[in-house]
């Protein structure tokens, strides 16, 4: 396994005085492509905000890319080479989807912003077909893909995605995994993503981790041939 791009060790957080995250520990390598599962509320949300600073941690810590995250302000970490795709609405409804771009990659020069813009379009043509529309007047899928785009233009090295495939047509998420096995492969980039379309994660997933009550209770490979019973027996508990 490579080093560790990625060191979570004895986590809590959570939202006032609730804590979501009890006692989380976990490992995630460069170049690796990690799964978060679990049924709703058992963290996987929290867990992703606390990594990116948006919640801070009551106790243990977050390394990533050799430096000691906890308690940073997420636009630090995002200038350290993290992005993210929440669940929710991730864009400036007002603005246009070229706006809403150029602002998730204010770290980009013009040359680099408009070299990575259309490696990205290549793979999301509708964005590109709407970059002088509003982002709030795209449809649902549309806005999905916007907010993926968005995440990974500015090429991070640490990519947290959470549920990106709910509301994309196959079609659509084919497209994803597409792009996203094609960055996995050009960039030394880590990918972590929160999912319960288990048929899209485990086509190129490495590893999956099993949330429940705020801990990460089983790890293991895709590869192995019981990896899906595993699962299913987890998410039906």
């Amino acid at each position: 396994m490579n080093p560790p791009i990625l060191e979570i060790t004895n986590l809590v957080s959570g939202y006032d005085e609730t804590h979501i995250l009890t006692d989380i520990s976990l490992r995630v390598a460069s170049r690796e492509i990690y799964a978060l599962i679990g049924k709703n509320g058992a963290g996987k949300t929290t867990l992703l905000r606390t990594i990116l600073g948006l919640l801070s941690p009551t106790a243990g810590s977050v390394k990533m890319l050799d430096q000691d995250v906890t308690g940073w302000s997420p636009n630090r970490i995002v200038g350290l080479g993290v992005g993210y795709a929440p669940q929710d609405q991730a864009f400036f409804s007002d603005l246009t989807v070229e706006e809403n771009l150029r602002l998730g990659s204010l770290q980009l020069s013009d040359a680099q912003y408009r070299r990575q813009r259309e490696r990205v379009l290549d793979y999301f043509p509708l964005v590109g077909e709407r970059l002088k529309q509003k982002a709030g007047s795209l449809s649902g899928g549309e806005q999905c893909m916007l907010k993926i785009a968005r995440a990974i233009l500015p090429g991070p090295k640490i990519l947290l995605l959470d549920e990106i495939s709910e509301g994309l047509q196959p079609s659509v998420l084919n497209r994803v995994r597409e792009w996203l096995v094609s960055e996995h492969d050009r960039l030394d980039v880590a990918l972590i993503l929160v999912e319960q379309n288990l048929d899209f994660i485990s086509s190129f997933a490495h590893r999956f981790g099993l949330m429940a009550r705020g801990q990460v209770t089983r790890e293991g490979s895709f590869l192995d041939a019981d990896a899906h019973d595993i699962i299913h027996r987890h998410l039906a508990i």
